[in-house]
């Protein structure tokens, strides 16, 4: 593994302006285009390899310039860098054609929001990934199916993946959660795509009328953090199992639960 000195000679001879991205053949590995390296607006440099088989990621501080500033004070920052800002899988077949993508839906609960059209999934063969896709199409999430980073973010996903019509949203943490909560008729589910909320999202979120914020126990802590962020009607519940586990009697009974404890 390179050490974090060579991966930052290396990053040093890379001029980036800030927001800019650019996508390289690792130089470590020799991984073609999976290389990918970020100048944020808050100043840091971000960078990483998506080769399975490669450890090569970091990031260092730098300074935001004053037209940076400005933008952040005022609000305006974009806060568009994606987890993985990779360009959206060129060849991929329908979702049908494929019977390993079409088991993980049915497992986790997210084939009748597909099958319903709230959203659109198609299958990467190359990859062998389940692409969920923005309500837009600018940006999807890809799950794995075989081996390498369990999720993987390709375009922009900067106002995470709502999947169903309704402004009663429930907030989950992944785009296969989103799915499930989009079965109960009435609700939206938003996949957050991790658990951090950047302004982007925060001012998409502001466009429901109510939020539920539906995580497991192990982020109890973080979904607290996420209620006091958003403003508005913010309700939380935990739950033991993963959303995208629940079927539909028992997520009914979560968001119940919430209503009945506030």
């Amino acid at each position: 593994m390179a050490t974090y000195k060579e991966q930052l000679d290396f990053i040093n001879r890379i001029q980036l302006r800030e927001g800019e991205h650019r996508t390289l053949d690792c130089p470590f590995c020799q991984g073609r285009r999976k290389f990918t390296v970020d100048r944020l607006h808050d100043g840091r440099t971000v960078w990483n390899c998506f080769k399975a088989s490669c450890s090569v990621k970091g990031s260092k501080r730098g300074y935001r310039s004053v037209d940076a500033a400005k933008s952040y004070l005022a609000g305006n920052t974009q806060e568009k860098r994606q987890r993985s800002s990779l360009p959206l899988p060129q060849i991929t077949t329908k979702i049908e054609n494929s019977d390993i993508a079409m088991e993980y839906l049915r497992g986790v609960n997210s084939l009748e929001a597909y099958q319903s059209g709230l959203i659109n999934i198609r299958f990467d063969p190359r990859t062998k990934r389940v692409l969920f896709y923005t309500s837009d199409g600018t940006g999807a999430v890809g799950r794995s199916l075989h081996s390498g980073p369990k999720w993987i973010s390709y375009g922009d996903t900067s106002k995470g993946i709502h999947v169903g019509v309704s402004k009663v949203g429930v907030i989950v943490e992944d785009a296969a959660s989103a799915c499930a909560v989009a079965r109960i008729e009435g609700y939206t589910g938003i996949g957050i795509l991790g658990t951090h909320l950047s302004n982007v999202l925060k001012n998409t979120l502001r466009t429901y009328n109510k939020l539920y914020i539906v995580l497991d126990n192990d982020a109890r802590k973080k979904a607290l953090q996420l209620q006091n962020q958003i403003r508005g009607n913010v309700f939380l519940r935990t739950t033991t199992k993963d959303p995208k586990e629940l079927g539909v009697r028992e997520l009914i009974a979560v968001i119940d639960q919430i209503e009945n404890t506030n």
